[in-house]
């Protein structure tokens, strides 16, 4: 089975809110998993002081690490076993979707414009993340892009209000 890492690091500023909070935020997405069987659930919440807006298992970034890249390799590193990433965002995100990506044995999928989603990375076991240079895409370049078909809409993210 597979971990499910759900991103919810803080307030969005091209959005003007905190997206963990928006359209079901975190709480569906981690609802989304356990219904999906996710053998583990971990909401990466960001900073000290925002552990208590989350139920179940919450990390905070450690504070060796000062970028989203860091982070994400930090908890990689810190988990055994395939991790499902889950960016809050994912507001278009259904259990088929999600279902299909937990069992794609490692990608990053494609959205429906053709651009590659490294925050819903499907990372398998035993696989390592590449060389870090400051980038989010960087750690996935040895996972291979996975074309969704006509799930591809659910891999949207949502950058600003008019998304």
């Amino acid at each position: 089975m597979v971990t499910v890492l759900l991103l919810a690091g803080g307030k969005s500023q091209r959005m003007g809110a905190d997206k963990a909070l928006m359209r079901g935020g975190v709480a569906r997405l981690r609802q989304l998993a356990i219904q999906c069987n996710a053998k583990r659930v971990i909401t990466l919440c960001g900073g000290e002081g925002r552990e208590h807006m989350f139920e179940g298992e919450v990390w905070t970034d450690p504070v060796s690490c000062s970028t989203l890249s860091e982070v994400l390799e930090w908890a990689l590193s810190s988990i055994d076993g395939a991790v499902q990433l889950v960016c809050c965002d994912a507001f278009n995100l259904e259990e088929d979707g999600l279902k299909c990506l937990l069992t794609s044995n490692g990608c990053v999928p494609v959205d429906e414009l053709g651009f590659r989603q490294p925050l819903l990375a499907n990372c398998p076991a035993n696989w390592s993340a590449a060389e870090n240079d400051g980038s989010v895409s960087s750690l996935f370049t040895r996972l291979p892009s996975f074309d969704m078909g006509p799930l591809a809409h659910q891999m949207k993210n949502f950058n600003g209000p008019n998304d």
